[in-house]
C-alpha cells in the first residue's frame, strides 16, 4: 500500500486478516497514522477499507477506553513505522493495557438492531440479516468485555462465546455464515433484543454501585 506524500504514516494491517482470521465476507482492513491532520486520497478496491486518523485523535480515542484503537495496538500488524512511533504505543499498551467501555456497545447494538426491525418490516431480508450481524457483535463483544474477556475479529466472536453464551454464539455464527431465513431472522432479532435489555440492566446496576 505505497502511496506518494504518505512515507511519515504509520500504517496497519487490522480486523481479521490481521489475525488470519478472515472469512469470504471479510473486509481486508488497514489503519493509517499521520503525525497531523492529512487525508489519503485512495480508492481502496471493492473487499479493502482504509482507516485514517491522526496520532492526537488515535490516543483521544484510545484514553476513552475505545475498543478499535486497543485492538488495533494488541493485534494489528504494522507494515510501515518510519520512526518507531507504532512499535512505542504498542509497549506502552503492553505495560498499561486499555480496557474498552462494554455499555457503549450497547448504544451501538440498540441502533442496528432498530435498522435491522426497520428492514424486515419492508422486506429486505439481505439488509436485515446485514443490520442483525452488527447488532449481534456489539452485543457479543459487551457479553465478552463484561466478562473479562478482551473480543477478537468477528469470525472468532462465536468461539470466544461458548460457554458464555452459547445461544448468542450459534445465532453470530449463523449470520457470519448468511443461512438465515426471515424465521431465523425474526428469533434472532428477539434474542439480541432480550440480550441487549439485559446488558442495559446490567449497565444501570453498575453505575449504581
Amino acid at each position: 500500500m505505497r502511496h506518494r506524500g504518505c512515507d511519515d504514516s504509520v500504517i496497519v494491517l487490522i480486523g481479521s486478516a490481521a489475525r488470519g482470521e478472515s472469512t469470504e465476507r471479510s473486509d481486508v482492513d488497514f489503519l493509517v497514522v499521520w503525525p497531523e491532520e492529512r487525508t489519503l486520497r485512495v480508492r481502496p478496491s471493492l473487499d479493502s477499507h482504509v482507516h485514517q486518523e491522526t496520532r492526537r485523535k488515535f490516543l483521544e480515542r484510545l484514553a476513552q477506553n475505545e475498543d478499535f484503537p486497543a485492538w488495533a495496538l494488541r493485534y494489528g500488524v504494522p507494515i510501515r513505522d518510519p520512526d518507531g512511533w507504532w512499535s512505542d504505543q504498542v509497549s506502552r499498551e503492553k505495560r498499561n493495557p486499555h480496557w474498552p467501555d462494554w455499555r457503549a456497545k450497547i448504544v451501538h447494538g440498540e441502533k442496528r438492531l432498530r435498522m435491522a426491525a426497520m428492514a424486515l418490516e419492508d422486506g429486505d431480508v439481505e439488509a436485515a440479516a446485514e443490520e442483525l450481524l452488527f447488532a449481534a457483535s456489539h452485543a457479543a463483544r459487551a457479553v465478552l468485555l463484561n466478562s473479562g474477556v478482551f473480543p477478537l475479529s468477528r469470525p472468532e466472536l462465536p468461539s470466544q462465546l461458548e460457554g458464555l453464551d452459547d445461544a448468542l454464539s450459534r445465532a453470530l455464527s449463523g449470520l457470519i455464515e448468511d443461512d438465515l431465513g426471515t424465521p431465523d431472522l425474526e428469533r434472532t432479532t428477539r434474542l439480541i433484543e432480550e440480550r441487549l435489555a439485559g446488558l442495559g440492566d446490567a449497565a444501570v446496576s453498575s453505575s449504581a454501585r
